[in-house]
């Protein structure tokens, strides 16, 4: 049987067009500066990102807090880089911050208030670090980049301080999420 299927176009394709005309033949990347990027990934990563998704979403949805975003969720942070569409692994947003006709758009022109990265093995520290002060100067107002082979989670603010969390630790919204507090260790169970 010949099936005659057009090709999807992969993550490094360089792309002119508007993020949102191709955004579901684009999932797991993102437009960095007009080019698709795959974005680094594992299943480990995966599994913890889940739990985070998880865990954040049971708390906001609890208290109407706002909107909890799995990795679909896309952000163009940056009014100056319009061809910059980020996609963070876990996401949330405060309510109130967007009008009922944004929410219905398939890109948020904001900065998330919270976002999570779950880092594979092989994402570079110069994409991560890239990723990482972009967020910040977006406006992000709490960045936890989580490390999946050492078990900790890193949180940063705007102001330029981070503290790390290890298992033991408990990790808390801060300001962004008042109230949510979770064990470090819980985040990695099943691994």
């Amino acid at each position: 049987m010949n099936l005659d299927l057009e090709p999807v176009p992969s993550c490094d394709t360089v792309s002119e067009e508007p993020a949102r005309a191709i955004q579901e033949e684009r999932k797991g990347c993102e437009l960095v500066d007009g080019i698709w990027v795959e974005k680094a990934t594992c299943n480990p990563a995966a599994i913890v990102e889940g739990s985070i998704l998880s865990s954040i979403q049971g708390f906001v949805q609890s208290r109407k807090l706002g909107h909890v975003l799995g990795a679909d969720g896309a952000y163009r942070m940056l009014p100056d880089r319009p061809k910059l569409l980020r996609k963070p692994d876990v996401s949330f947003v405060a309510a109130g911050r967007l009008s009922p006709e944004e929410l219905k758009k398939a890109e948020w022109a904001i900065a998330p208030d919270l976002a999570v990265e779950g880092i594979s093995p092989n994402e570079s520290a110069e994409d991560l670090e890239t990723k990482l002060d972009e967020y910040l100067r977006a406006g992000v107002r709490l960045v936890w980049l989580v490390y999946i082979p050492t078990r900790n989670v890193w949180a940063y603010r705007p102001d330029g301080t981070a503290k790390r969390y290890r298992a033991d630790d408990t990790l808390t919204g801060e300001d962004v999420l008042p109230g949510f507090a979770v064990k470090v260790s819980e985040l990695f169970e099943g691994l």
